[in-house]
């Protein structure tokens, strides 16, 4: 039998429940469809899959870039920067960090710090070892101007498309999911 006098601790677990917050973060991590914030575990792989075949394709496939004119190859780059970039934004408004961050509470804002530092760490030893080694490669193949200018405008757009869907998609992949009940 409970008496009618509640322990400390009762209390406290009861303003807490008052706040509305446990329910809030319930709500937040079982995934429920009506929320605007939802984990995107596949659709950033897009972007940056498509990035990176446009990169292998400005470095592995030099014939197909040869015969082509400037301008016709500046054309192309700025169609496929449209085509980024049509798809990127969707994905980080949509996903776990799209709100603002000064909406974040203590785990929002411990996910977006992680989230965002494993990516500066990616897109860092990715370029420390990436830049200096495509430099070596073009004057060791002796690239034209329009190739160097190709690879090195594929690999800014990879790098674009990594450092914004790339705490997109570590968010999504570490947030648990509570099971709707």
């Amino acid at each position: 039998m409970k008496t009618g006098r509640k322990s400390f601790l009762e209390i406290l677990d009861d303003s807490v429940r008052w706040t509305g917050m446990p329910a809030r973060v319930a709500q937040q991590l079982s995934g429920d469809p009506d929320r605007r914030h939802q984990p995107l575990r596949w659709r950033p792989i897009g972007p940056i899959m498509y990035a990176c075949v446009l990169f292998v394709i400005a470095l592995v496939w030099p014939p197909l870039l040869g015969g082509i004119d400037p301008g016709a190859l500046i054309g192309v780059l700025v169609a496929f920067w449209g085509a980024l970039f049509a798809m990127v934004p969707g994905i980080h408004a949509n996903g776990p960090l799209g709100n603002s961050a000064l909406e974040d509470d203590e785990r929002q804002a411990a996910l977006r710090k992680e989230s965002i530092l494993f990516c500066v760490g990616f897109l860092a030893v990715l370029n420390v070892l990436g830049q200096p080694l495509l430099m070596i490669v073009s004057h060791w193949q002796d690239w034209s101007m329009a190739r160097a200018a190709t690879v090195m405008t594929t690999a800014l757009m990879l790098n674009i498309a990594l450092w914004i869907c790339l705490p997109t998609l570590h968010a999504s992949w570490t947030l648990r999911q509570l099971p709707k009940e």
